[in-house]
């Protein structure tokens, strides 16, 4: 018998003490706390490098990441979006990493640099602004490995600029 009452005591104790520091799950906040969802724009970036379909690689992964968020919600007329997402391919380099006793390289860094900014509708003003560069290796044994750091970049690149514009619009709306 008591060492159930110290049982419930305990989960009694434990449940005051999580309610009673404010503890809450973020996820789970009220409507009229949560922040609004925001329509963003995603133009085709320029892309002024030979990687052919690179632009629309890009645009559809920052379709796919920003399209899973319950922040953002990405349209197709910028007229209805509160944001819009303008971004440029500045480079992409394949420099050598390893090489074989007769100087040919056997594994490449494949290295994406973009620019972007994004756009408050509303006021046209700029809201932020990023220019940065990924990296990949992969080894030259086949074109698939070149294929594949190339889709690992862009991936990256999408998510990258999910967590970031995620931060940044979050304090940008706070103004």
């Amino acid at each position: 018998m008591i060492p159930n009452l110290l049982k419930s005591l305990s989960l009694l104790l434990v449940l005051l003490i999580l309610t009673g520091c404010g503890y809450h799950n973020p996820n789970m906040l009220p409507p009229d706390k949560q922040s609004r969802i925001l329509k963003l724009h995603i133009p085709l970036w320029s892309n002024p490098t030979n990687e052919i379909r690179l632009a629309s690689d890009i645009h559809n992964a920052l379709q796919d990441w920003l399209g899973q968020s319950k922040q953002f919600k990405v349209v197709t007329n910028s007229g209805e979006a509160d944001y819009v997402l303008n971004g440029k391919i500045n480079s992409v380099s394949y420099t050598g990493r390893a090489y074989d006793a007769q100087g040919k390289a056997q594994a490449l860094i494949s290295t994406l640099s973009v620019s972007y900014i994004v756009t408050d509708t509303n006021t046209g003003k700029t809201a932020w602004q990023s220019t940065f560069a990924l990296s990949e290796s992969y080894s030259l044994q086949t074109d698939t490995h070149k294929k594949q750091a190339v889709e690992t970049l862009v991936d990256k690149l999408g998510e990258d600029i999910y967590i970031r514009l995620y931060n940044a619009l979050s304090r940008y709306e706070k103004k």
